[in-house]
């Protein structure tokens, strides 16, 4: 995966995406894989923005019953078997729990009819999964199994709980490259770190776009047949002249914490809140909005809150009192958290569409949107060259990709035949003689990691002395992981090895001993002056700090 910017400014490509968050990451490799010339550009780094920022969920499509959307189920069904084939090492089945009482709608014979309807609905969701990644089906439990999940859990009220599978994805961020990097072996070219200026427009089509190198300053055009914007929350900030092109929506803004410990072992729990929050959409109704738990590496990731926002994009930060907001309703609905500030270890934070108001506060709780939204702009206005896609879900990234593949074969702008490769793969299928085996034993963090790449990883080793030393003190990183990011995954910044490219920045900021050797080594690589060292250091202690994170 090279980063090639004489490549994109000397080429016409058939399509050009704008935006390499999820969507955006998940749509180059689908249109790459049909043999169309594909570019992907992405201002800051892939899947470093909202995609980042979420509970890590895979969502198998339960929830979805409560809105009788039977065709996102089957979008979760298709998008899950999408993410299994690219990264099947990223992801681990994950049984999630949610506490049942009375006999209404949290009642057990309720609770029993939708996970007997969604397993019938979901009926091929292990198809070609690795045995590892097969999920089970629905079941209730009871009292007693409720209360060795969740032992302080006051049980008064409930009868017992609804036992449903969804998928943990390990790293969200690691996922997102993982799409691009099959985009690009399939034939694509991605860059990161490229600012879209204006759209270009010819009379009545998009021809391209400007572009600048937020690394060196360079100017140029990236032109293309088809532009699709995706860029999320910064959407608007694409300067153009079609008036169809920005959203119609408001901002919410999600919050997650991430606190030092499991609080139910390896189970994802959903709980009520105290905050009466309605879905308007919902065609089943709930009274309280759901906290939901979820057991990420030793830790717990606990959300998602809403608020609505209208600063800028990049100016994204989590108050102080955001987070003790959570740790207190954490606390009413489950004292034996025990959360604190100490006990939180970093947050997570993301803009999401939703819908505008009506006849309400803007300080009440945003109504997300429920459906992507596909705009092509040439049926709604007369303006060809250009899709405008809102997402609304990490998990049916896939589905949507699809859905854009066949509205461009149907404008003949990409080949009708799919050429794709089955990239992607867990590195246990992987043939390995015994100083492999030996080094996968030593090092577990890479298959878990790297997946199929992570052979490229043990070459570096064996190739480069001292590549096997480690980095950082409590978690595992080796200095052949951040070669192998510089050299084969298009790590500019520190911030993109800390935080996407490793595990090893999810608790918290490193110490800055740690981080100057990692920065040393990157210096290396791309010829960082002391000073430059020192400000990627501070840049990312910084973005550290907006998250109000542990600080070290």
């Amino acid at each position: 995966m090279r980063r090639d910017l004489d490549y994109l400014a000397d080429n016409l490509f058939d399509v050009v995406i704008i935006g390499g968050g999820v969507h955006g990451c998940v749509l180059f490799r689908q249109l790459a894989e049909t043999g169309a010339r594909v570019a992907l550009l992405e201002k800051d780094d892939f899947g470093g923005g909202t995609s980042a920022n979420s509970l890590k969920i895979l969502h198998g499509g339960l929830r979805y019953l409560q809105h009788l959307n039977i065709k996102r189920i089957r979008d979760s069904v298709y998008s899950r078997k999408s993410f299994m084939q690219v990264a099947p090492e990223l992801i681990q089945p994950l049984p999630c729990v949610i506490p049942t009482s009375g006999f209404g709608v949290k009642g057990k014979s309720v609770m029993a009819v939708a996970l007997k309807l969604f397993d019938l609905l979901s009926w091929d969701r292990n198809h070609h999964a690795p045995d590892h990644n097969r999920v089970g089906r629905g079941t209730l439990l009871s009292k007693a199994q409720l209360q060795k999940i969740a032992p302080q859990l006051n049980t008064a009220q409930l009868t017992g709980g609804a036992l449903w599978y969804d998928d943990l994805i390990l790293n969200t961020e690691r996922m997102s490259l993982a799409f691009v990097k099959a985009g690009c072996a399939a034939g694509g070219t991605a860059a990161n770190y490229l600012k879209v200026g204006k759209l270009n427009r010819d009379q009545n089509r998009i021809s391209g776009t400007e572009v600048t190198d937020q690394l060196s300053g360079r100017s140029f055009t990236v032109r293309g047949r088809m532009m699709i914007n995706v860029a999320g929350p910064w959407t608007d900030e694409i300067p153009n002249d079609s008036s169809r092109a920005h959203s119609t929506e408001d901002l919410a803004k999600a919050i997650n914490i991430v606190v030092d410990r499991q609080l139910f072992g390896g189970y994802g729990i959903g709980l009520e809140s105290s905050d009466a929050a309605q879905d308007q959409d919902a065609k089943i109704k709930r009274s309280n909005r759901l906290f939901f738990f979820v057991p990420w590496k030793d830790r717990t990731i606990i959300g998602t809150t809403y608020s609505f926002y209208d600063g800028r994009c990049d100016e994204l930060r989590v108050e102080d009192w955001e987070i003790d907001d959570i740790i207190k309703e954490v606390n009413a609905i489950y004292p034996g958290a025990a959360l604190d500030r100490a006990s939180v270890v970093s947050s997570h934070a993301g803009l999401l569409p939703a819908h505008k108001p009506e006849g309400t506060t803007r300080n009440g709780t945003p109504q997300l949107l429920k459906t992507p939204k596909i705009i092509d702009h040439e049926k709604s206005e007369g303006l060809a060259g250009l899709l405008t896609i809102t997402g609304v879900k990490y998990t049916t990234a896939p589905a949507i990709a699809l859905e854009v593949e066949k509205l461009l074969q149907g404008k003949s702008l990409i080949p009708t035949q799919s050429h794709k490769n089955g990239l992607g793969g867990f590195a246990a299928d992987i043939p390995a003689g015994p100083d492999t085996h030996q080094l996968f034993q030593r090092y577990p963090h890479l298959q878990q990691s790297y997946g199929s790449y992570s052979t490229a990883i043990l070459d570096i080793i064996a190739k480069e002395a001292d590549a096997a030393a480690p980095l950082l003190g409590e978690v595992p990183l080796l200095k052949a992981e951040v070669l192998y990011a510089v050299r084969e995954e298009m790590a500019m910044k520190l911030s993109d090895v800390i935080l996407r490219r490793t595990d090893c920045g999810s608790g918290g900021c490193p110490p800055r001993q740690e981080l100057q050797q990692v920065t040393a080594l990157m210096a290396d690589e791309l010829n960082w002056s002391e000073d430059r060292q020192n400000q990627e250091i501070d840049q990312l202690r910084s973005y550290y700090h907006s998250r109000q994170g542990r600080q070290q």
